[in-house]
């Protein structure tokens, strides 16, 4: 059985191997760094709730906006593999994606090179 395609907003600080990775699994992945590169994060978050994605992100800020400032969000997903390699970072998504698939609304993702925390966002 095919799954049904997730839907992926990529910040720009998303290597963008990562983001054909995600394409080439069949998802829909919107890539900041394709469409307008700079903007706040914030509108991206907007953007990303009003079209139910998911935000994939290397940054905390994005946590900041969904926990602090009490925003609206589908989900996030932050990566936090910044001392791997490209390659490292994508064998690590591969061993642990069947987590982000099997929470794909309403959570704060973490992904680290050890393990995958899951917290719920509660509005």
């Amino acid at each position: 059985m095919t799954r049904p395609p997730m839907k992926y907003l990529a910040d720009e600080n998303v290597a963008s191997r990562i983001v054909a990775w995600l394409r080439n699994r069949g998802d829909d992945v919107r890539y900041a760094a394709e469409e307008r590169p700079g903007e706040h994060d914030s509108k991206w978050l907007h953007e990303a709730e009003a079209e139910e994605r998911l935000i994939l992100t290397s940054d905390k800020d994005f946590g900041d906006m969904v926990f602090c400032d009490r925003l609206n969000s589908h989900g996030v997903v932050l990566l936090r593999l910044k001392d791997l390699s490209v390659d490292e970072r994508l064998l690590r998504l591969e061993q642990c994606w069947s987590v982000v698939e099997a929470n794909p609304i309403g959570c704060f993702i973490v992904v680290t090179p050890h393990r995958v925390r899951v917290r719920r966002i509660v509005p």
